[in-house]
């Protein structure tokens, strides 16, 4: 069951997938997204959702802060550690903006039919309720 959720995830991430938008390169938009919009993430975390090493991510932040997407703050709780944070720029943009091409998305829903468009939403509702109650995958050596 996993393994036919796999191909057919990635079959749709490949038919809705939009492609980089003019000024913003796809692991920009990634590593924005990834961003929670109010509270601080570490870059260590920034790396390891991007499957990139910490000094391709810095960079990454770099650019994106010096177009006025992100920030650096001290963590409150620890002021040795730097979080990344999501500028006004940054909130708007990731509001503004799907990794998903939404018009290709709606056409191929209309083409399905309202009963079916339902157990589509509600099955992905409830794998997205059940996903946090599943403990992360240990990294394989």
């Amino acid at each position: 069951m996993a393994e036919q959720f796999d191909l057919l995830y990635s079959n749709l991430w490949r038919a809705f997938f939009k492609p980089e938008a003019a000024d913003l390169s796809q692991h920009e938009r990634q590593l924005l997204h990834h961003v929670p919009a109010v509270r601080g993430i570490p870059l260590g975390d920034v790396s390891n959702h991007l499957g990139i090493p910490k000094s391709s991510a810095s960079e990454q932040v770099k650019s994106l802060e010096r177009r006025g997407f992100l920030r650096r703050r001290r963590d409150p709780d620890d002021e040795r550690r730097l979080s990344i944070v999501l500028t006004k720029k940054g909130q708007e943009r990731v509001a503004s903006d799907s990794v998903l091409d939404l018009d290709r998305l709606a056409m191929a829903l209309k083409k399905l039919s309202a009963t079916e468009r339902v157990a589509v939403l509600a099955g992905l509702e409830r794998l997205t309720a059940a996903a946090p109650k599943v403990p992360p995958s240990r990294p394989r050596l």
